[in-house]
């Protein structure tokens, strides 16, 4: 039973079509969709908009449609995207999503609103039943509702998930479903994500400190400052100026450099070994520098934990090839994308592979090298028919 009946049949009242009040908004835009990417529930909110919206931009821009983004000011902005976030009401939202072309989004109130209106929507559905809490109203034609694969389990009904279920539905079945409903041809069929890393839906910047940018660079932004690959102490010190720096090292920087750039860093993971001087780590902590403690040989694991009792040490436990799920479908075809960039030398290179390798800028095909598996976490893997193999 969905919920607008089991709700009916409790005030004893009948079912009939909403009135949904709107309020007017300026909209300077002839042809646009509305997409909102936020909810009231954190496991409901899919990771992977970015995506979609890289997908079905270039065939919306023939079209000469834009994309408007709904929602609350706090929301994270998606590229691509018009921002109205915080700048609308619900009337004035209503008023946007009954003008749009179409709506998309997670399961919220502006897929009821959308379906009240009978707006074209696309809405994705995780942690509750598509049947009971779907949109009531509207031709069904003009909705997609996409549920994610739960792998054969019941839906949590949960505002937490460890692993989110809703990141499981691919961003060429969204990007696909919107264009299908706007009778927009595409190829995007052609494309299978074989594999998405659990920290691909976190952009990040890593930097070996071979080299200095202005302040400017990056300013205010987190950064991965990679001592461990290249140990330059001012180098380092200059990078965590001005920005959120994440320090990692495998050998001690003077402390007088560290209180310099205290206030811009928000931690400092140290690989430690057996030689590693336990009061050096106390006096990073004693300035009130948080610090994380790993290890990347396993061999030596539980003396180091004995070592650092009081601090605990993780295992950084490098992934292979063989944590590929899906291995049996990489192709000529398959393509890659990692969330994080790397930086040296001022040249930016699209994953650790591409850079030990010398292949600046986009590079998308697969490097079947260790330093490429090592970053399962960030990276998604696909299959793009598209796509030249000699690429």
């Amino acid at each position: 039973m969905h919920l607008v009946e089991q709700y009916a049949l409790s005030c004893g009242v009948k079912i009939d079509q909403p009135h949904i009040e709107q309020s007017y908004y300026p909209i300077i835009h002839d042809k646009f969709i509305t997409l909102h990417a936020s909810s009231g529930m954190g496991s409901k909110n899919y990771d992977y908009y970015k995506d979609v919206i890289e997908m079905i931009m270039p065939y919306l821009q023939e079209q000469d449609i834009q994309i408007i983004q709904i929602g609350d000011k706090k929301d994270q902005k998606i590229n691509g995207c018009i921002d109205y976030c915080g700048v609308t009401n619900l009337k004035q939202s209503s008023y946007l999503i009954n003008k749009a072309l179409l709506h998309f989004g997670n399961d919220s109130f502006s897929a009821h609103v959308a379906s009240g209106f009978d707006t074209k929507l696309v809405c994705l559905y995780s942690i509750l039943y598509k049947e009971c809490c779907g949109p009531y109203w509207g031709n069904k034609e003009n909705q997609i509702l996409i549920e994610s694969d739960r792998m054969g389990l019941k839906p949590s009904f949960s505002n937490k998930e460890a692993v989110k279920m809703v990141n499981r539905i691919k961003p060429e079945q969204v990007a696909s479903a919107v264009l299908d409903l706007l009778e927009i041809s595409h190829t995007i069929n052609n494309i299978e994500t074989i594999h998405i890393g659990k920290e691909y839906h976190l952009p990040t910047i890593s930097v070996i400190p071979n080299h200095v940018m202005p302040k400017s660079f990056a300013a205010g932004q987190a950064i991965n400052i990679l001592g461990d690959e290249c140990f330059e102490p001012q180098n380092i010190a200059h990078w965590a100026n001005n920005r959120i720096a994440n320090i990692f090292i495998d050998q001690p920087i003077k402390i007088q450099y560290l209180k310099l750039i205290q206030k811009f860093i928000h931690q400092i993971n140290y690989y430690v070994s057996m030689d590693t001087d336990i009061s050096y780590i106390n006096s990073i902590k004693n300035i009130g520098i948080k610090i994380n403690l790993l290890c990347k040989d396993e061999n030596i694991l539980n003396d180091l934990k004995i070592k650092f009792f009081d601090d605990g040490v993780k295992l950084v436990k490098k992934k292979t090839k063989k944590d590929l799920d899906n291995i049996d479908l990489l192709c000529d075809n398959s393509r890659y994308k990692n969330s994080r960039k790397i930086i040296s030398n001022g040249k930016i290179y699209s994953s650790k592979a591409a850079y030990s390798q010398g292949l600046e800028g986009d590079h998308d095909k697969i490097i079947d090298c260790d330093e490429f598996w090592e970053e399962l976490d960030t990276i998604k893997i696909y299959n793009d028919t598209n796509t030249n193999s000699d690429r």
